[in-house]
């Protein structure tokens, strides 16, 4: 175990290693954690509202009626939240305890929500420039590779159609300060023993068939898939004794004599409950100060006719990650849409007006046509905001929070593997097992406090600035 400030760990978990000797690991903080636990009561601020459904999720077939909480319901375990990682915590603990209850309780439909939203990248190693914390930043490597392996077994083993490709990333420069950029991500790879190739401006617009981009870095491993698809996907095919409960926004949660989660139409009655609610976490009274909530924006378009599909260089497909953290992050998928998503700013509610969805549709229209001009025009799907976490230390939200409360929170820098990995893993420490990976997740530090509001808002929104078309 690497040492850490005992600051950083309230709680132990008793686990047992494979000769059967038990003993006790540190267990993630209850530092980040407001006084609102220790009331009886607490009730949820701000609930999720992810606005219009993503492109992704339009893309899918209308899901059977959603099963909701009602009436007055008994569970050992209810996690909230059915993204990767109330999914994965979901998952692990119904393979444990196959004799066990699990309600897992989401707001929305599966697959509407953070998890379904993103750009679709399972990203193995994620570098925007130099990596400030080489050792996190190597463990963080490790516990996003191996959710990448697992997310890859899930989806061959269950036959989960969403597209996947393991086709990697390309990190893309169209300025010279994105070159400059370009070259950080260069040298953090180097950093972390990871190979790339670096793609010159000529081979960058035979991928793409744009000379937009100047250059680009080509790093493989990772995959691509259609996320809402694999988040459905991942929900259809949980272990039997897991029950899933949609369109049920946990308001209250009762903290007297075991834990009651109030719904509007029913009530959950457990003695262990698992927050995965992504920065929604901080609401809940976990993590109250640790996580910086950033707003993305995308559009997807409508399937490319085949002179459309031409334009787009020479493959059926391509991922394009910007090498600067503002530009434009840019998919040509395998069923020939072009997703477009750019324009961060900061975001604490996820709450995006009708104005500012038309005003980001049209800022990916230009994005599009500067690159591929004759395709400004073409027909999107969807255009929606998403909510990216992001830590100042690359630190985690991770573990036991209070007695019979868990909580996980997936930060950017690999969003959907790390909390892929994280979910089976505090599952696993729920239940006492051990492992070498569970003793890296328990290592990485601890998310550092965040300045309030309003002092965070005006560093997040001066430092992002202006985003990139």
């Amino acid at each position: 175990m690497v040492a850490q400030d005992a600051r950083d760990f309230q709680y132990r978990a008793r686990v047992e290693d494979s000769d059967g000797r038990t003993y006790h690991v540190p267990c993630k903080t209850a530092r980040g954690t407001d006084d609102s636990m220790a009331r009886r009561s607490i009730r949820a601020r701000d609930l999720p509202d992810n606005g219009p459904g993503s492109g992704w999720y339009r893309c899918l077939p209308e899901p059977p009626p959603a099963r909701r909480v009602t009436g007055d319901i008994r569970a050992d375990y209810a996690v909230v939240g059915a993204g990767i990682c109330g999914c994965s915590v979901a998952r692990r603990l119904g393979e444990l305890r196959p004799d066990a209850s699990i309600a897992l309780v989401d707001a929305a439909r599966l697959g509407h929500g953070t998890s379904g939203r993103n750009a679709g990248f399972l990203l193995d190693h994620h570098s925007h420039g130099g990596v400030d914390h080489l050792e996190t930043a190597r463990k963080n490597d490790r516990l996003s590779a191996a959710g990448t392996s697992w997310l890859r077994e899930l989806v061959r083993d269950h036959q989960i159609r969403c597209q996947w490709s393991d086709w990697g990333r390309v990190y893309v420069a169209a300025t010279p300060a994105g070159l400059d950029a370009l070259a950080g991500v260069g040298s953090g790879f180097d950093a972390l023993a990871v190979d790339w190739q670096r793609l010159g401006r000529d081979a960058v617009t035979r991928l793409t068939g744009s000379g937009y981009y100047l250059a680009g870095i080509r790093a493989g491993g990772s995959a691509l898939v259609q996320p809402a698809a694999m988040m459905r996907g991942l929900g259809t095919s949980l272990p039997a004794n897991v029950e899933l409960y949609e369109d049920s926004p946990v308001h209250e949660i009762d903290t007297r004599g075991g834990y009651r989660l109030v719904c509007p139409e029913g009530v959950i009655a457990t003695g262990t409950v698992i927050l995965c609610t992504h920065v929604a976490a901080g609401r809940m009274g976990v993590a109250s100060a640790r996580v910086v909530p950033v707003a993305t924006f995308a559009s997807l378009t409508e399937p490319l006719s085949d002179h459309q599909a031409a334009m787009l260089g020479n493959g059926s497909e391509f991922g394009l990650l910007p090498a600067h953290p503002n530009g434009s992050t840019v998919r040509l998928t395998r069923d020939r849409r072009i997703l477009m998503r750019n324009s961060l700013r900061y975001s604490r509610t996820g709450r995006y007006s009708t104005a500012l969805i038309e005003e980001m549709a049209a800022v990916h229209r230009r994005s599009i046509a500067a690159r591929w001009p004759d395709l400004g025009d073409v027909a999107f799907t969807g255009t929606w905001g998403g909510v990216l976490g992001f830590t100042r230390n690359e630190g985690a939200v991770f573990g036991q929070f209070r007695d019979g409360l868990f909580a996980l929170v997936s930060p950017d820098a690999a969003p959907m593997t790390r909390g892929a990995i994280g979910g089976k893993l505090l599952a696993e420490l729920i239940c006492g097992h051990d492992s070498d990976l569970l003793r890296v997740m328990l290592s990485v530090p601890a998310a550092a406090r965040i300045p309030p509001d309003p002092l965070l808002r005006l560093l997040v929104n001066r430092r992002l600035g202006r985003s990139s078309p």
